[in-house]
């Protein structure tokens, strides 16, 4: 869920363009920083995915926080 204060830092895609993009629907239990990929709304999940709180989308990419290094992993 969405939680205020930390949700402040803007968060970038964990991707790079040429890189596959996985999807993840809301209701997955997961954790972690995500973006919308209706309208880029950055979320904080600690327990499950929700619907965008924006424009209802159910459909997230995984994000990382600005600042923050991406995995050198192949």
């Amino acid at each position: 869920m969405y939680e205020a204060g930390e949700g402040d830092q803007p968060a970038v895609r964990a991707d790079d363009e040429r890189d596959y993009v996985e999807f993840w629907p809301a209701g997955v239990a997961t954790s972690g920083w995500f973006l919308c990929a209706a309208c880029g709304n950055t979320v904080i999940v600690r327990q499950v995915l929700p619907r965008c709180m924006l424009c209802g989308e159910r459909l997230w990419e995984r994000a990382r926080p600005a600042g923050v290094a991406a995995s050198g992993a192949v």
